[in-house]
């Protein structure tokens, strides 16, 4: 499950969290629900990918802003669990999230806070210690390691639309590879800054398009996945839910579609899907053979059984393994 030659990987999540889920055999607005089981994580997207990439046997450096005694909770309990952090502290309080999930309906319903609120000079900090930590891994092993930055999740309060833009600019002009999972006006900034990844689900797709949801249909994706790497990025990974992923690497234009399954949580399938598309990218680049029909089957492999395991968390790989014999893949188009 390892790359030939190990990659250092650096996921930034600006906004983290303590996530709560709860579960409920019927919730009714308005009065006195009592759950039946909770579970509680540390969470956020980027530290969820890393926690998804070390499924796959692939280490990764957690970043991003940490505050308060949720902040201090979260990164020492990511550093229990064996995880490397380098989280920048900031002024306020990380924020605790919760999901309730409604098991008669399967509806999920997540309440989140706004997290801390993040300045010009706490920007500056992280953006100087992302270089230098990419700057001294250079300096050891040269060009012979490839290095990813993944850049996941909203953006904490105060931090300018452009923050995400800013930080793929600054790394990408010393040659590492940027991956965006964002929304909204930092989604499209940064789309802009040219990533070498863009993982959009169906809402945002539209967003950055204008498109209906009735234009996502196989027949239009080739189009759609050509306007948004119009935009800026090199590739895009395009999350569809429950019919699956369609990977466009500007040379073709691959879709997976996902075995029916019991849906009981889709909280982090995303982050499992980037996870697991950047793995077999690195692994086939390592190969020097990326097959985009084997990134995209992963990738919808991963979030499919993250999306049939409990809570936030990320299944084990035998679970995903099993999943991925059961995905089909498909050639929609080829670019000439």
């Amino acid at each position: 499950m390892t790359v030939q030659t190990e990659p250092l990987i650096c996921t930034v999540t600006l906004n983290p969290s303590i996530d709560r889920t709860m579960y409920f055999p019927r919730l009714v607005v308005g009065e006195l629900n009592r759950a039946t089981r909770s579970v509680t994580d540390l969470s956020g997207k980027g530290v969820n990918v890393s926690v998804a990439l070390r499924r796959f046997g692939l280490p990764s450096v957690l970043t991003g802003f940490s505050a308060g005694v949720y902040g201090r909770v979260l990164v020492e309990g990511l550093r229990k669990q064996g995880y490397v952090c380098d989280f920048v502290e900031v002024q306020g309080e990380t924020r605790s999230n919760v999901t309730v999930i409604d098991a008669e309906t399967g509806v999920t319903t997540k309440l989140n806070e706004p997290g801390p609120t993040v300045d010009e000079g706490d920007i500056a900090a992280l953006e100087a210690r992302l270089v230098e930590r990419f700057s001294r891994a250079r300096d050891r092993a040269g060009d012979a390691v490839k290095q990813v930055c993944i850049f996941s999740g909203s953006l904490p309060p105060g931090a300018p639309v452009d923050t995400y833009a800013r930080l793929i600019q600054t790394l990408s002009a010393s040659g590492v590879i940027t991956v965006l999972d964002t929304s909204g006006e930092a989604l499209r900034a940064g789309c802009a800054a040219r990533p070498a990844w863009l993982k959009p689900n169906e809402v945002e797709a539209i967003e950055l398009t204008g498109c209906a949801p009735e234009d996502l249909s196989a027949a239009r994706l080739p189009q759609i996945l050509q306007t948004i790497r119009q935009l800026g990025p090199q590739r895009v990974l395009l999350s569809l839910g429950a019919r699956g992923a369609c990977y466009d690497d500007g040379k073709a234009l691959w879709m997976a579609e996902p075995p029916r399954i019991r849906e009981l949580s889709a909280v982090a399938a995303g982050d499992a899907s980037l996870a697991g598309a950047l793995w077999a990218w690195l692994s086939g680049q390592a190969a020097r053979a990326a097959d985009p029909s084997q990134i995209v089957r992963w990738a919808v492999a991963a979030g499919t059984a993250t999306a049939a395991y409990d809570g936030s968390g990320i299944p084990p790989h035998e679970r995903i393994a099993a999943v991925y014999t059961q995905v089909k893949t498909r050639c929609l188009c080829r670019v000439p």
